[in-house]
């Protein structure tokens, strides 16, 4: 059962509470300012923080949950996957909160941790047994583009290494990456490692996130005129939320022993 202890409820409510305020916030800014791009800008410290602070939370129920979890060495996964994803909402938010002019900053670092949340997830995903704890085929398959843009950025003078060069590379890999942990994701079931239902969570967690990514690229569409893709790309920026937070809540709840699936009881890795 989730939300089983005072802890998480205390926790899952405060999200709740930050959740409403994010959308409302958003949606004022959007009827009351229209879509154009400084605008939002100029609106938009309420959400920094409150998004942060819903990123911050998510992670302590990351941390409360796996202490319930089928595998210590799941729970530690997770736990380390979830340090990188606060890490890349605190580049996303707080440095554009504390320095405003940095916001190309503040994306490159926001998805290079990104990278290294699903770099965590992708290995918790495809482990096999309780001593798999070492990098399979995909995350070498991954080294390559990684290793290729490197090259043309910083050794070839293939691509300029500029600001908005290194911005779009970086954006390139998160996506292939991000669509490789999506069908790890999918493909969880298959894998014997996780509990039937921790594996349902798992799936439709990575599913979820990746249509939040999607939503994430539509927002960046915004623009300096009151457009109609401009208005899109805002609809968009107010619905991430509201796709991210169920999917880090899948993808925490896969962890958590004792989920029952068609009337069974799921067991621990010890107890099978």
């Amino acid at each position: 059962m989730f939300l089983e202890n005072t802890a998480q409820r205390v926790v899952f409510g405060l999200i709740a509470i930050l959740l409403a305020v994010t959308t409302g916030k958003d949606w004022f800014d959007f009827y009351s300012c229209g879509a154009v791009n400084q605008c939002l800008v100029d609106a938009g410290s309420l959400q920094l923080l409150t998004k942060f602070s819903m990123s911050f939370l998510l992670t302590v129920m990351a941390f409360l949950v796996s202490r319930d979890s089928f595998s210590k060495l799941d729970a530690k996964t997770l736990r380390i996957a979830f340090i990188f994803s606060l890490l890349a909402d605190f580049s996303f938010s707080m440095v554009k909160f504390f320095a405003p002019d940095e916001r190309a900053l503040s994306n490159i670092l926001g998805i290079a941790f990104f990278i290294m949340f699903q770099v965590g997830l992708i290995h918790r995903h495809t482990r096999k047994s309780e001593t798999d704890d070492k990098p399979g085929k995909v995350h070498k398959f991954l080294l390559i583009p990684v290793a290729g843009f490197s090259a043309a950025l910083f050794g070839g003078n293939v691509i300029e290494p500029t600001l908005d060069n290194i911005t779009l590379v970086i954006v390139v890999v998160y996506g292939i990456f991000v669509i490789a942990s999506m069908v790890v994701g999918i493909l969880a079931p298959r894998n014997s490692y996780f509990p039937a239902a921790n594996a349902q969570l798992i799936r439709w967690g990575m599913v979820t996130f990746f249509f939040g990514d999607v939503l994430v690229g539509l927002a960046l569409l915004t623009g300096e005129d009151h457009s109609a893709l401009s208005a899109v790309a805002e609809i968009a920026n107010n619905f991430v939320w509201w796709v991210y937070v169920p999917a880090q809540f899948m993808l925490i709840l896969g962890t958590k022993k004792g989920i029952r699936h068609g009337g069974t009881l799921e067991t621990t890795i010890s107890e099978r």
